[in-house]
């Protein structure tokens, strides 16, 4: 079952036994004092191992001393302007151990022995509502488990209605890959997410093809940072950022349902002008 989405005191929160957290997305600064203690009583209520939090700069305090730790840090991401934090408070001992070191550590790493790619670009389409169901299909091909419903066409259709733009590239007239660029005008940002090629397609760089085409979406529609969570364990995606340009900003520890089981995740950004 998918993991809930609501608003507390005008804040948004993601929360359920999938991922087994509270999922803090946007933060009403105005009552975050009330909200900790909010999160920190529905966590121990439903015994979630984590809190996770994305918050500008300036309330770190309040989280700090209520027992969060930083986790990623985004230079100017709210509207250009003021620090994001990506911020965790873990409620069980497993839940925080970070157990054995990813072979990608350090994450430079994988920017060596790049080679240059030069296989011609293909044409990288939006993704219209009509479609939701073939992207349903290829998303619960891709992935056995995932933080979001995006198996579901009825999920899709509603992002796609709201702020996210899926674009996709086609093979034999079927869509074979596809990625989205999820907007927020509010603090100028915009998340890289569910980057997804069928099995049968993989080694062509179209997850390369897909990001370049949603830097420009984000960059034509204003957006001032771009950023993304990744596997930590998924070499070709950290690789794809690195080699577009995005700087690693920290390790979000056993975060999010993927493949089925709880991963730790990777964050990225960069400066869009």
């Amino acid at each position: 079952m998918a993991d809930k989405i609501e608003t507390i005191d005008g804040s948004v929160i993601q929360h359920g036994f999938h991922n087994d957290r509270i999922y803090l997305m946007h933060l009403q600064g105005k009552t975050a004092g009330t909200l900790i203690l909010k999160l920190d009583r529905m966590a121990k209520a439903h015994g979630y191992g984590k809190i996770f939090a994305k918050i500008p700069a300036n309330h770190w305090k309040a989280f700090k001393l209520a027992g969060y730790t930083k986790e990623a840090v985004i230079p100017s991401f709210f509207r250009g302007t003021t620090d994001g934090l990506f911020i965790a408070k873990f409620l069980s001992v497993d839940r925080q151990r970070v157990g054995h070191r990813s072979r990608f550590d350090p994450v430079e790493r994988i920017s060596k022995g790049t080679r240059r790619d030069d296989r011609t670009p293909l044409p990288v389409i939006p993704c219209t509502p009509s479609e939701s169901v073939a992207l349903g299909k290829i998303y619960r091909q891709v992935f056995e488990s995932y933080p979001f419903p995006i198996h579901q066409p009825e999920f899709l259709n509603r992002a796609m209605q709201k702020s996210t733009s899926y674009f996709c590239i086609q093979a034999k007239k079927k869509i074979v890959a596809a990625a989205a660029a999820e907007i927020d005008s509010a603090s100028k940002t915009c998340e890289m997410t569910d980057f997804a090629t069928l099995p049968e397609y993989r080694g062509n760089g179209f997850a390369g093809m897909l990001l370049n085409r949603l830097d420009d979406e984000a960059q034509n529609l204003g957006m001032r940072t771009a950023y993304t969570i990744a596997r930590a364990d998924s070499y070709g995606m950290n690789r794809i950022f690195k080699k577009m340009g995005y700087r690693y900003a920290g390790r979000l520890v056993k975060n999010s349902q993927i493949g089925g089981r709880i991963r730790s995740m990777n964050v990225w950004h960069k400066p869009l002008r």
